[in-house]
């Protein structure tokens, strides 16, 4: 067999090689936008520019429910209008049925969270969501004290 360029061997090599190339990614944490190729896209849309300006008090958050689209630029804006100091995180999931050789477990990055900021303060953060989509991850204060606190315990950051 002889393989030039433009043969139907050389093209249908390229081909192979290509598909293989796509069940390579990062495969494993999931986190920080990660999980490449690990996680399927489940509308087949990702990306976009998503911004947010949240407020907290003592009791809550002003939106429990925050929905982009995996692989996206979030902006986050939170405002402390309690008495107490108050944060933001976005914790892990467990995620169903991942394929072999994924992780079960996908993360929100590490920049994804405000430490507890005094009252009356403001910060905005900055992050690509997860590439790992269909699933809801929790959001809650980073103040370690605001545990007991159901208002600040229950917010759902769904990606698309």
């Amino acid at each position: 067999m002889i393989w030039t360029h433009g043969s139907p061997a050389f093209r249908a090599t390229l081909v192979l090689c290509g598909i293989a190339l796509l069940g390579c990614g990062s495969g494993g944490s999931g986190g920080g936008g990660g999980g490449g190729a690990c996680y399927a896209d489940s509308d087949g849309i990702n990306g976009g520019d998503y911004t947010f300006d949240l407020t907290v008090d003592d009791t809550a958050f002003s939106k429990t429910i925050l929905t982009t689209e995996n692989d996206a630029r979030a902006t986050v804006t939170l405002t402390n209008t309690g008495t107490k100091p108050h944060g933001f995180e976005v914790g892990c999931v467990d995620y169903p049925d991942p394929p072999p050789g994924c992780t079960p477990k996908v993360c929100f990055p590490a920049d994804a969270t405000i430490a507890p900021l005094a009252p009356g303060a403001s910060a905005t953060i900055t992050f690509d969501t997860p590439t790992a989509d269909g699933v809801i991850y929790p959001f809650k204060s980073s103040e370690p004290n605001d545990s007991s606190v159901p208002g600040l315990n229950d917010g759902q950051w769904t990606l698309m």
